[in-house]
């Protein structure tokens, strides 16, 4: 059902590869740009090199050396700078799916009444999500202590998986104006079926190429999830 909703819906498949192709951009930018400027690392070691042929090979390797560093930035950043980027377009995509599959309007019509809504609960949102960023911190932080003793890798990597399943379930949360407690709660109520399923798209982050289109489909995964469990909706 969560791939149905991203692949049957144009919107949600284009809002699914927006972060993907805005991060490619980056990098691709990033590679143009340091090809392009080739001929200052020219310059720089003519002021250190007085045979220019040799100043010109010099650049060219500096040039390829850096491109390939940028390969591997890339291997190791790409997930986390497509999450980045798709955070405000996950959030849309999974409104989009709840909404389409209970069938009502997630947001109100007025806008007036929305941003008084906003007005007045702005406080106590700054410190749910405080609450809920301490939180997270201080799960990944045992989570990192853990993972340096092989005994209790398995604890880590459990922990791991659950913050995945976290940031994503998140998003339906906030969308219901869930307090700290009550996230809490539903996470300790469903913390296996979460747990599992953040180990499953941990695995997939390591795989290239999918693990591009990871934060759409956990959102639209765990979107369907968290109505099921809530019984809003039947599988």
């Amino acid at each position: 059902m969560a791939l149905k909703m991203i692949f049957t819906d144009p919107v949600n498949f284009v809002l699914s590869l927006i972060p993907t192709v805005v991060a490619l951009a980056i990098y691709l930018f990033s590679i143009v740009g340091i090809y392009r400027n080739s001929d200052q690392f020219v310059s720089f070691f003519r002021g250190y090199i007085y045979t220019a042929d040799q100043a010109t090979v010099l650049a060219k390797i500096l040039t390829a050396v850096l491109i390939v560093f940028l390969f591997f930035v890339m291997s190791w950043t790409f997930v986390i700078v497509v999450g980045i980027i798709a955070a405000p377009f996950n959030s849309l995509l999974s409104a989009r799916i709840e909404q389409k599959l209970v069938q009502r309007i997630i947001m109100d019509e007025s806008q007036q009444h929305a941003l008084q809504e906003v007005k007045s609960s702005m406080g106590q949102t700054f410190k749910n999500e405080f609450k809920k960023l301490f939180f997270l911190i201080v799960v990944g932080a045992v989570a990192f202590v853990l993972n340096m003793f092989p005994l209790f890798y398995p604890v880590g990597v459990f922990l791991i998986a659950t913050l995945l399943a976290v940031q994503f379930v998140d998003y339906s949360w906030s969308r219901h104006d869930m307090h700290f407690g009550s996230c809490l709660k539903d996470l300790t109520k469903n913390i296996l079926p979460f747990s599992i399923s953040g180990g499953f798209f941990l695995a997939l982050v390591a795989v290239p190429v999918v693990n591009a289109f990871v934060p759409a489909l956990a959102t639209s995964y765990f979107t369907v999830l968290w109505l099921h469990r809530q019984k809003k909706i039947e599988l």
